[in-house]
């Protein structure tokens, strides 16, 4: 570019600024307006067509509530629905384990053998594991046979990938430690 455009470019940009600033000198600037208060409450009230419990009802359903979901677990074990087992094992199972671990074990318990009871068993044993392995080692000590195998492979199972050490100290504690080993 010539040195005469440039000089040409700045005037008219200079010139182009100034008309917009002269144009808008003459215009007031307009206030946000203020804000308005809220209005006020409903004067309207609606009675609920439903009717709110009484404190025994309130009681009673407390007490029943484990009752009810023990019930639904064993439900799930029974059907062939694959969803209502996941949903049972992800939902109620981990409920009923921290507010009443003995139902759950009286309740592995009273399963027949065969599949409801191994499902259970191994569930149990990895979730228990993973929020109170104490409570849960305890547990697998008590069972006897092939629960036993089967619960202490998944607890060294389930605690062999977080800390290799501690599974094999596990494996030794429930005698299962040449399982272990043939295993892998």
């Amino acid at each position: 570019m010539k040195p005469t455009s440039i000089i040409t470019l700045c005037l008219l940009t200079l010139i182009g600024v100034g008309s917009a600033v002269w144009l808008n000198a003459g215009e007031k600037l307009k206030p946000y307006p203020k804000p308005t208060p809220p209005p006020p409450a409903s004067p309207i009230f609606n009675e609920s067509p439903e009717r709110a419990q009484t404190a025994e009802e309130i009681d009673r359903d407390l007490r029943e509530h484990d009752d009810r979901v023990e019930r639904e677990i064993e439900k799930a074990l029974l059907s062939d629905d694959a969803q209502r087992l996941e949903a049972a094992f992800v939902f109620l199972l981990p409920e009923l384990l921290q507010v009443a671990p003995d139902r759950v074990t009286a309740m592995v318990a009273r399963q027949a053998p065969g599949r409801a009871r191994d499902t259970l068993c191994t569930d149990v044993t990895r979730q228990w594991i993973a929020t109170d392995a104490g409570s849960a080692i305890a547990w697998i000590k008590s069972l006897d046979g092939d629960d036993r195998r089967a619960s202490a492979m998944t607890a060294v199972n389930w605690i062999a990938a977080h800390d290799p050490e501690a599974a094999i100290r596990l494996a030794d504690e429930l005698g299962i430690r040449k399982r272990v080993t043939a295993a892998r």
